[in-house]
Formats: C-alpha cells, sequence, structure tokens
C-alpha cells in the first residue's frame, strides 16, 4: 500500500489493466472436481465482469508436493503470485512468521457484515497466539473422519463404531467376510497417528508432543501400539506400506476392496465418478479410547486459507477477486 492509504472499500475503486496471479490447488480441464469445475467458472466470470479492469490468470497445481515447491520457489526467487491457497492453522503460521501473508483487518473492519457470514471456527486458522491481525480468508471448511461403505458393515451386520473396541470388532468380522477392514494412503497416514494421539491426550498435548519432540511420552507408545495391533491382525489392506496417494483411495475404497479409509470431507466428491452412485457413503468420528482426553463429541476441523502476498502492490485487486469468489452465485450448477 502507499503510505498513508487507508481506503479499503473495494467496492468502489477503479481498476485499469491489472494483472493479477492466483494459485490455487485445482486441476483446470477436471471431469470429476467438483469444486475445480465451479472455480474455472467462477474465474471466466470474474474476467469477463471485469474486462479491461482486472485480469486473473490462475497458476494452479492439482497435486499437493508440486503446489508447495512451486510456492518455495516462488518466494524464494521473487517471483510470488498476488494471492495463493495454504492450508489454515500451522501451515498459515510458517508463512505469516516468514512475513510471507498479508494482515487482512482492514478490510475486515471495512465489510464486517461480510466477516460475519464466516464461521467463527474457521477464522481460528487465519489467527495466531501473540501475533495480532487475521491473515487470510478461510476458503473451504473441511473435516477430518473414518469414511465407510454402508453395505459391507451391513452385511456383517455391526452398527457404526463408536469406541475402540467398536472398531476392532468391526474390523474383525469384516475380515472373516473376506472384506478388508480398512486402507489408507502415505498422504494421510500421518492423520491416522495425529487422531489416535488426540483422543489419548488431548490436541493440547499433542502440540507439546509435536514442539518439543516429546516422543518418548507414554502416550506414543500407546499410540504405536493400537495402531500395530490393527495391522497385526490383518485389518489393514496389504497394500498401506506402498500405497501413494490417491491409490487407496481410489483403486481400494472407491472400488470396494475395502471398508473404511480416514480422510477429509472432500473424499467423496473426488471419488464419486470411480466409486459410482450404488455406492452408498458413510463417515464416523474417530473412535473413542478407553480413558481417553476426549470422545466423538470432538474432531478434526480445518480450512484452507486464501492468503494475499504482504509485499504485493494489488492486494486490493486481490480482495475484490476473494469478495467476488466468495459471494457469487454462478449461473449454471457444476455437480
Amino acid at each position: 500500500f502507499a503510505k498513508g492509504d487507508t481506503n479499503y472499500d473495494v467496492d468502489n475503486m477503479d481498476f485499469e489493466n491489472v494483472e493479477l496471479r492466483v494459485a490455487f490447488r485445482f486441476n483446470n480441464g477436471s471431469d470429476t472436481d467438483g469444486q475445480a469445475k465451479w472455480y474455472y467458472k467462477a474465474l471466466d466470470e470474474f474476467n469477463k465482469e471485469n474486462e479491461g479492469k482486472i485480469h486473473v490468470t490462475d497458476e494452479s497445481i492439482s497435486t499437493e508436493s508440486d503446489y508447495e515447491e512451486k510456492l518455495t520457489t516462488d518466494f524464494a526467487s521473487g517471483n510470488v503470485p498476488n494471492a495463493f491457497l495454504q492450508y489454515g492453522g500451522s501451515r498459515t503460521r510458517e508463512y505469516v512468521d516468514a512475513g510471507y501473508i498479508l494482515d487482512l483487518t482492514p478490510y475486515f473492519e471495512q465489510y464486517p457484515e461480510w466477516k460475519e457470514g464466516v464461521q467463527d471456527f474457521a477464522w481460528e486458522t487465519t489467527q495466531f497466539d501473540g501475533i495480532e491481525g487475521t491473515y487470510g480468508i478461510p476458503w473451504s471448511a473441511y473435516q477430518l473422519c473414518l469414511y465407510y461403505n454402508k453395505d459391507y458393515l451391513d452385511q456383517v451386520g455391526v452398527d457404526v463404531p463408536e469406541s475402540w473396541d467398536d472398531l476392532v470388532d468391526a474390523c474383525a468380522k469384516l475380515k472373516d467376510a473376506g472384506i478388508t477392514p480398512m486402507t489408507m494412503d502415505d498422504a494421510y497416514a500421518t492423520c491416522v497417528i495425529g487422531y489416535h494421539l488426540a483422543r489419548l491426550v488431548g490436541e493440547d498435548k499433542v502440540k507439546e508432543i509435536v514442539t518439543e519432540g516429546e516422543w518418548d511420552d507414554p502416550a506414543v507408545l500407546q499410540m504405536a501400539q493400537d495402531i500395530e495391533e490393527l495391522a497385526s491382525n490383518g485389518y489393514y489392506s496389504e497394500m498401506v506400506g506402498s500405497n501413494v496417494w490417491p491409490a487407496g483411495q481410489n483403486t481400494e475404497l472407491a472400488l470396494g476392496t475395502a471398508a473404511m479409509y480416514l480422510n477429509g470431507s472432500w473424499l467423496p466428491n473426488e471419488v464419486k465418478e470411480m466409486a459410482g452412485p450404488d455406492f452408498h457413503w458413510g463417515c464416523f468420528a474417530y473412535p473413542a479410547l478407553t480413558d481417553g482426553a476426549n470422545g466423538i463429541e470432538t474432531n478434526n476441523f480445518g480450512a484452507q486459507v486464501f492468503g494475499i502476498n504482504k509485499d504485493t502492490k494489488l492486494a486490493k485487486e486481490a480482495f475484490d477477486l476473494i469478495t467476488f469468489l466468495s459471494l457469487i452465485h454462478i449461473s449454471e450448477p457444476t455437480r
């Protein structure tokens, strides 16, 4: 911003021939990702409505590792998109600490009603202890839970597991029926570890274990033993050691060779074409553990965050795009 510039009313600003670069994690041209189809249609509408004012060039990469490598390279070279998507919480905090993301507080003061339209929990992914400000806009909320094939649980006559013993019992009955109880992919293997630890000792203690390197804590051993019990009993797919995302979710869960898979709420949309209309989806919270710190009333929620490059001279244009994306209703459904 120019020094002394306190005007954040982007709705009433005149822009002229601005080239705006943004990076999301979408696959342009995807026939199966409804969110990606929505996003690119929205960009087309934004560019049409703002012809001669703002034109958006999309630099998205759909695979997480390649996308993160792009951002790392861009920041190292100084050739950074004006706005970009990142996971909220600790990942965004890393970018805030590095001085990469702009504090958007002045914009939210200009548009308080717009800010109030976002659920409070989502803002927690953009605000951090000891740091004033709000660093980004929650883009899409998600929840991690165990997704499952309802037909398989019905077939073996078990209810949705609520406790660890329930889960072990369900796995045993599925295996006895010739059904692989669970699978996972490399990209989400640590989610199992984190969820189990959080059930044992709570979120704050998990943060302490990770940040302080307390890997000799008894809870870590208990977590490993519990998961090893599942593996040694043959309740995990034989492919989990070699599954590279999205092999497990696509070739095992979606195609019906495994019954359960821990993942985010984006999963059904990612595999709906492979699973087909006859796949009967179900999901349940990670089971409660005996004498654990919390139960199924607590879950892993989060949000991706649309951040604006702290050093960009086009922050107001980028905010204009963000508000457009969050408020519009495109003319045709994508799902």
